[in-house]
């Protein structure tokens, strides 16, 4: 799979603070999101750590963007997660193929072109951009 389910959740909770502008607590974005509270409290906490989110105790706290939408791309919630997408394991840096050498290698090129690729489409996009997309679901 090439976004875990903890990525696309990370993606919901960024997308429910973008959206509301201000700041919401852990069960209402779960709740507006349909995510379990245990799991939006997780990645919250990560969100956090990552400088992508603050957070505030209180009767008026809760969590809210530290940085806009339009000023975060797929690439650096990916990259500041830990997760980067890689195309295939060749990709991955130090890894040393049994087979060839990575310069005579037609597969690992063409894979590492597809990287280029991905890479820079993952850094073209803001999160603005795909947020302005999202509509809530009625029916939900």
């Amino acid at each position: 799979m090439l976004i875990t389910r903890e990525l696309d959740y990370a993606l919901r909770i960024l997308r429910a603070l973008s959206l509301d502008g201000g700041t919401l607590s852990a069960a209402s974005i779960a709740q507006m999101e349909h995510m379990p509270k245990a799991v939006t409290l997780k990645i919250l906490r990560r969100l956090h750590a990552a400088g992508f989110v603050s957070s505030s105790r209180g009767s008026g706290g809760g969590y809210a963007l530290r940085q806009a939408s339009a000023d975060i791309t797929l690439y650096d919630l990916f990259s500041a997660l830990g997760e980067p997408l890689r195309v295939n394991r060749c990709q991955e840096p130090g890894y040393l193929c049994e087979n060839r050498l990575p310069e005579t290698c037609g597969i690992c090129r063409e894979f590492s072109r597809l990287q280029d690729v991905l890479d820079a489409e993952l850094r073209r996009t803001p999160l603005r951009d795909l947020f302005a997309r999202s509509r809530p679901n009625p029916t939900a």
